[in-house]
């Protein structure tokens, strides 16, 4: 939650332990893993992301790199806000 606190609307890494993987997405935190794209990202760079392709695009470069995508349930989770909007929703719905 505090990633999300401070305003990181993506965390792209090589790789996540399987507890902050879980966690990234029940509080709506967009994860991708991508070692390629860790490699050619700098600080400063602005990053795009399609999470239903998996396409990181780095906007300063040009570059781009793939992640596997987003089931539709995670990419739900994401845009809901996390596990419990998620859930408020469906049951209100």
């Amino acid at each position: 939650m505090a990633i999300k606190g401070a305003g990181i609307p993506l965390v792209i890494a090589k790789s996540f332990a399987r507890i902050f993987y879980r966690n990234a997405f029940n509080t709506g935190l967009p994860i991708l893993v991508a070692p390629e794209a860790v490699d050619g990202i700098t600080e400063g760079d602005t990053v795009g992301a399609d999470l239903a392709t998996g396409v990181i695009t780095n906007h300063s470069t040009g570059a781009t790199f793939q992640a596997d995508p987003l089931p539709e349930f995670m990419r739900e989770l994401v845009a809901a806000g996390g596990l419990l909007p998620y859930l408020k929703a469906r049951v209100a719905g």
